[in-house]
């Protein structure tokens, strides 16, 4: 296996030697008037050359995904592979490439091919600013109050956006002058949502950026999942179509004569009072809505490595997917997994019991007798079903997957409410975690019910959120 800086060398002279590749097929094809069957049916990229567009470079598939590695490589020695797109350096690493060997003659060794790829990545580097991005939601119709903040992600009302635009576009008026077009055009269609949700990533290129903004209000929009429950939040979404309500319509032949009806559907929910915002000032909600901002600090900043913060946000974005969902199977299969990602650590044998143990474990309450017991049947039946669904046992037309979306959704609100509690902050910001400290909390979060359980205790402070005393152990401890 050669090493790593002789297979940069190898990758960078395979990369140039497609030009000779290249040649022999066209003088081929001129020579006897056919294409060749190898450059018939070749993917063709092309390199641009530094300074004659004439002169590109002709590769095939192989030589980019050289090209595309030798462009990882940068990145990650530069430590800013999370914050720049592959994609956005490739041709420039390319073009320097062909500055450097082919039209400077510089030797092809180690020396000069580290150069080339300290080059593309401070080039890289001058891309890496803050931005703040602005997504259109469908929440609530209610537009009070006028804004609210999960963390790094602040939502705002249609007015309060359209004021906080304002008060961007006017001082730099001058410069807006020519794209009137084009904001109104935005206009347009921004003002078909109700509720605007503001985030700003740091340290990221513009498409990483955009990426990355929209992950973090996605996640913003799961954690709201959670804390109004799937029934009161399923029309939510973030972006889509420029429209504010849906229009079907039905004809039906009954009896030779043809039966008509129509219907108009909001996206975002209706059923939220006025006053809905009122909730957030119960402490348990505070609580909650402090540690998804901890959490989600993780996903407006991908330098961050945070396992427990991203464990619970991949969690909730399958529960979040799951609450969106229209298909009643795929519903069970993604709440499911939402609990094997939230609670599994690699296990390999029996993993309807792990889940099933570390689920009720975290999620019982020790007030009510039984409760812990009845929580890890539900989880095993839950687990049962979306087995039988995901390998064909079960029809998604049974009568049984609406139990599964019923027990799902049940389980993945107290285990991601009480987990996230049982985390706790610093567990969230914890760094360098290994699959051993992670075990090692859950065993504790067991070893702790069994406790509870084999002592009867009626006095604890656990309460909706999930909050444990100091005997429960801390991840941020192990």
């Amino acid at each position: 296996m050669p090493s790593s800086k002789t297979k940069i060398l190898d990758d960078i002279a395979f990369i140039f030697s497609e030009r000779a590749r290249m040649m022999r097929m066209e003088q081929e094809w001129y020579s006897t008037k056919i294409c060749p069957d190898e450059l018939k049916n070749a993917f063709l990229w092309e390199i641009p050359h530094p300074t004659d567009n004439s002169n590109k470079l002709i590769v095939g598939r192989e030589a980019i995904k050289r090209l595309e590695a030798l462009a990882a490589i940068a990145l990650q020695r530069a430590g800013i592979d999370r914050q720049i797109e592959l994609a956005t350096i490739m041709m420039p690493l390319g073009k320097i490439l062909l500055r450097k060997f082919s039209l400077e003659k510089r030797p092809l060794d180690t020396k000069n091919a580290d150069r080339a790829l300290s080059e593309v990545a401070k080039l890289a580097t001058r891309s890496i600013k803050p931005r703040t991005h602005y997504l259109p939601c469908h929440l609530m119709h209610v537009e009070e109050p006028s804004e609210f903040t999960i963390g790094p992600v602040r939502f705002m009302s249609q007015k309060t956006f359209r004021s906080h635009v304002a008060a961007k576009i006017w001082p730099n008026r001058s410069i807006h002058r020519g794209d009137n077009w084009l904001r109104r055009q935005c206009a347009q269609y921004y003002g078909n949502f109700r509720w605007i949700a503001e985030v700003t990533i740091d340290s990221c290129d513009e498409q990483t950026s955009e990426r990355v903004a929209t992950a973090a209000v996605t996640s913003a929009l799961d954690c709201l999942h959670i804390l109004f429950s799937a029934s009161h939040s399923s029309r939510m979404t973030v972006g889509g179509p420029a429209v504010n309500h849906s229009r079907t319509a039905s004809m039906q032949l009954v009896d030779s004569a043809l039966n008509f009806s129509t219907s108009i559907g909001s996206l975002g929910e209706v059923a939220f009072p006025d006053d809905w915002a009122s909730s957030f000032d119960r402490p348990e909600d505070r609580l909650l809505l402090q540690l998804f901002g901890i959490a989600l600090e993780s996903a407006v900043d991908p330098r961050l490595d945070r396992p427990m913060s991203e464990r619970f946000l991949d969690a909730a974005q399958w529960y979040g997917e799951a609450v969106r969902e229209t298909s009643r199977a795929a519903k069970v299969i993604k709440y499911v997994t939402a609990l094997e990602r939230l609670v599994m650590t690699d296990e390999k044998d029996d993993i309807t019991a792990q889940v099933a143990t570390r689920v009720s474990s975290i999620c019982f309450d020790p007030h009510e007798p039984g409760n812990r017991e009845q929580l890890r049947k539900e989880a095993e039946r839950a687990y049962s079903l979306r087995s039988k669904l995901a390998h064909g046992s079960l029809s998604p037309k049974s009568d049984q997957v609406f139990e599964g979306v019923r027990l799902g959704a049940k389980l993945c609100e107290l285990a991601l409410m009480n987990a996230i509690a049982a985390f706790e902050p610093a567990g969230l910001r914890a760094e360098k975690l290994t699959r051993s400290n992670v075990v090692d909390f859950f065993h504790g979060v067991v070893a702790y019910a069994d406790r509870v359980e084999a002592a009867g205790n009626s006095d604890l402070r656990v309460e909706r959120g999930g909050g444990t005393d100091e005997n429960a152990g801390s991840i941020a401890s192990t």
